[in-house]
């Protein structure tokens, strides 16, 4: 399986929601959906690191992760402490959906992030009007970047820019991005190396909220990040395999108190 494949599934399934629900009955569902708390804001804090947890029930590198439901770990996440949820809302490789988004909006007052592969102005829409306080847009795969993210302010959304190099984290700069994620994740072989997270910290403006994501098992990992100067570190397949996912969330918040360092 390789990443082209998930892009290509993505946008047969794309085509298949535009049908089932059209952009105009998003806009007006949008009306009756209040805002959420402000995503960057909730990231940025003066001396903690903050713990984004993250929904994701299974992933194309380690299959089917769990069984739980979003109402079964959203609870538990807001009572570990973490700052805000990332909700995946993938159907074939990742095994959940959009309705999930929606289900976390309705149990928790906790920032939401929609965590999918963005790839038209539609899904941002969809994004707002299911729930979400913020999407995730991939430097690479979002067709103008300045344009997803001028839609995101529009909408009242955050934007967090996903970059995994150098040219990436000055396209996003250029685009106007406030909050630049770095995938530790490589989706040729989905190795991780949170040793990327420390080539390119340096890179991202100090005012910038700056993201570190996948990888992160403990908190040595977070301690290690956090000396990097990174704002708020996102959690998924560790958080979501562990059999006390409180105990986790926990541990990890822990970790990330009183740890922040400058870029």
């Amino acid at each position: 399986m390789k990443f082209q494949d998930i892009i290509s599934e993505r946008k047969r399934v794309l085509e298949i929601r535009k049908k089932y629900q059209p952009l105009a009955d998003l806009k007006d569902n949008i009306k009756r959906v209040k805002l959420r708390t402000d995503f960057r804001k909730a990231l940025n804090k003066e001396e903690d690191v903050s713990i984004i947890s993250e929904y994701k029930p299974a992933s194309p590198s380690l299959g089917e992760i769990s069984q739980r439901t979003v109402g079964d770990v959203v609870p538990l996440f807001e009572e570990g402490g973490v700052s805000a949820v990332s909700v995946l809302t993938e159907e074939s490789f990742f095994k959940s959906n959009i309705d999930n988004l929606k289900l976390a909006c309705r149990i928790t007052r906790l920032p939401l992030l929609r965590k999918d592969f963005i790839l038209d102005p539609y899904q941002i829409y969809e994004a707002r009007a299911y729930g979400a306080s913020a999407v995730l847009l991939m430097a690479d795969l979002y067709p103008d970047l300045r344009e997803g993210i001028e839609l995101c302010d529009y909408l009242d959304l955050g934007a967090l820019v996903e970059c995994k190099n150098h040219e990436e984290i000055d396209r996003a700069i250029k685009a106007g991005a406030e909050i630049i994620g770095i995938n530790n994740r490589d989706f040729n072989d989905f190795k991780i190396d949170l040793g990327r997270t420390e080539k390119l910290a340096n890179r991202v403006p100090s005012n910038v909220t700056l993201v570190s994501e996948s990888g992160v098992q403990g908190p040595e990992n977070v301690n290690f990040l956090s000396k990097l100067g990174v704002d708020a570190i996102l959690v998924g397949s560790s958080i979501m395999q562990t059999s006390n996912i409180l105990e986790k969330v926990k541990e990890l918040v822990s970790a990330g108190e009183n740890s922040k360092t400058s870029r």
